[in-house]
């Protein structure tokens, strides 16, 4: 008797699990704990293509628009007059894998600011399954943690997957020297 109720329980509580995931429409693999989602004001735009590793162009609202990354630096692999760093090509494929042409994202602007000073629209982005863009990017070592102010509101989020990754050595962190 006490097994087949230990059965039932099991059953329950993977049931009401499996009743959780459903409602959300959301598979348990997908964004990692502790990531931020998408916040109710984000926009969606459509992936054009990647530039490197931190940089692509979208299109939104039918226009085209040079989007970076906010609060992650790529090492630079396409810089006019500047030589491919260590792990650029790696962390461009990254976010090309990532972000294929005609992948639809979801996006914000923090406060503080739209552009940067090369006028780049400054987001930060979601993919469709709700993994948070530059989460991906810092926890697989292609980009560091970086925060540029006024833009901080993931910026210790960053820093602390920053910090494992490069206690792990993963990515450039395993691969490049660092200055």
């Amino acid at each position: 008797m006490l097994l087949v109720m230990e059965h039932r329980s099991r059953l329950v509580v993977a049931g009401i699990v499996l009743g959780l995931v459903a409602c959300t429409g959301q598979s348990t693999s997908v964004a990692a704990a502790g990531d931020p989602r998408a916040p109710g004001p984000a926009f969606t735009a459509r992936v054009d293509r990647v530039v490197d590793g931190d940089t692509f162009i979208a299109v939104r609202r039918g226009v085209q628009v040079r989007v970076r990354l906010i609060g992650v630096d790529a090492p630079e692999s396409v810089k006019p007059d500047w030589p491919v760093e260590c792990w650029g090509p790696e962390a461009s494929r990254l976010l090309t894998r990532l972000l294929p042409v005609g992948t639809r994202v979801q996006a914000v602007y923090q406060d503080g600011g739209k552009r940067d000073i090369y006028g780049r629209d400054l987001w930060d982005v979601w993919l469709p399954d709700g993994r948070f863009v530059q989460a991906v990017l810092v926890r697989k070592g292609a980009a560091d943690a970086v925060a540029y102010r006024p833009q901080l509101a993931h910026a210790a989020l960053l820093a602390g997957l920053d910090a494992v990754s490069t206690a792990a050595g993963r990515g450039l962190h395993g691969h490049c020297a660092q200055s």
